[in-house]
């Protein structure tokens, strides 16, 4: 039951990045993303015992299924290495494409040789997954088998760990990658002890207790592939309360703005659509008070105040003219510099601002009428 939430997890985060890329343009780091994480949901779904046994009789070669999983383990290497070296190289995109392909042609080398080793040897009766590994790995007979794609996995993961760990920071996607990393770093630390197991070391941890860390470290990866998705919906419903208030006042206002929309869609798009109707009503707004003044006036700085302050005049302003009191709103208009957004400030944020401080008014407004 476990198996299959990991690889449920695993499937859900694969789903949201393969619809991630037909909703957008389709990038190098997309595509190794959904391989990573196709191939690590893959690796879990392999060690069910009952799927393994399907696999295997289909196949009609016991314990093929375990082979596979490594290749499995070997292209989610070989997706993560490519997702986090191409997005964080600065080089030419023909370059970051080239340096890709020989990443992907190394590993297709590398699990072409596992599985010629793996049928090339003698079969041996059909087992679980965990005790073919107890007792294949530090055999004399099947070492190469399993050095040359644990080494691969542990060089190739401990690139992406490292860079994972460089780039983290305290955004969104930042704390995503920082967990992904904590996943690809716990891989590490499991292929790491199969290597030694397959040496011949068994001092320092069983194949299960190896096992049982690959586990957590699926669950971890699958947990930080999903946070940004999972963060950004209820960002994006957060913000969606935040500016209904100053949409629906708007709206009222400029009627024309919503001609054509339609507002279903990714929520993040429903959001950003409907930040951009906020900012064409307020320009809206501001020409029909300045009238016949110079419009270019809108492209020069805004005031030396705090963005909070100014947020807050502009909210003043709009909340003048509720209830259709347009002239008060008009002498409470403080110019269209103000409209302008601070240097600190994205559209974004300008828009979720006033939106913020307009629907603090209408709350204050709402308390004091009782």
């Amino acid at each position: 039951m476990i198996v299959w939430v990991i690889a449920g997890l695993l499937g859900l985060a694969t789903g949201l990045r393969i619809g991630w890329a037909l909703v957008n343009k389709q990038s190098l780091v997309s595509a190794a993303m959904i391989l990573a994480l196709g191939s690590l949901g893959l690796v879990a779904a392999l060690n069910w015992q009952p799927l393994t046994l399907l696999i295997d009789t289909l196949l009609r070669w016991p314990n093929v299924s375990t082979v596979l999983s490594h290749v499995a383990l070997v292209a989610c290497a070989a997706g993560s290495c490519v997702m986090i070296t191409s997005a964080s190289s600065a080089r030419k995109p023909t370059t970051v494409r080239r340096i890709a392909i020989i990443q992907y042609s190394v590993a297709a080398v590398i699990a072409v040789v596992t599985l010629v080793a793996f049928f090339t040897t003698p079969q041996q009766p059909e087992m679980s997954p965990e005790e073919y590994l107890r007792r294949n790995l530090g055999s004399s007979g099947t070492a190469f088998t399993w050095l040359l794609p644990l080494l691969y996995v542990l060089l190739a993961l401990t690139l992406v760990a490292w860079a994972g760990v460089r780039h983290s920071n305290r955004t969104r996607r930042g704390r995503a990658l920082f967990l992904f990393t904590v996943g690809i770093a716990l891989i590490v630390m499991a292929s790491a002890f199969f290597l030694l197991r397959a040496v011949g070391s068994t001092r320092f941890i069983g194949v299960g207790s190896a096992a049982t860390l690959l586990g957590c470290a699926m669950l971890v990866v699958a947990s930080g592939s999903l946070l940004p998705s999972v963060e950004d919906w209820f960002g994006a419903r957060r913000e969606l309360r935040v500016i209904q208030p100053l949409l629906r006042e708007l709206s009222r206002r400029q009627p024309n703005i919503g001609i054509g929309v339609r507002p279903r869609g990714p929520l993040l798009f429903r959001v950003a659509e409907q930040m951009s109707l906020i900012s064409d009503a307020l320009y809206l707004e501001a020409t029909r008070v300045l009238e016949d003044a110079d419009h270019h006036a809108f492209d020069e700085p805004g005031p030396d105040v705090a963005p909070e302050a100014q947020a807050r005049r502009i909210a003043e302003w709009i909340h003048a003219g509720d209830g259709g009191a347009e002239q008060t709103a008009n002498d409470e208009f403080p110019g269209p510099t103000w409209l302008r957004q601070p240097p600190t400030y994205s559209d974004r944020e300008w828009i979720l601002a006033i939106a913020d401080q307009y629907r603090r008014m209408n709350g204050a407004v709402e308390v004091a009428a009782p």
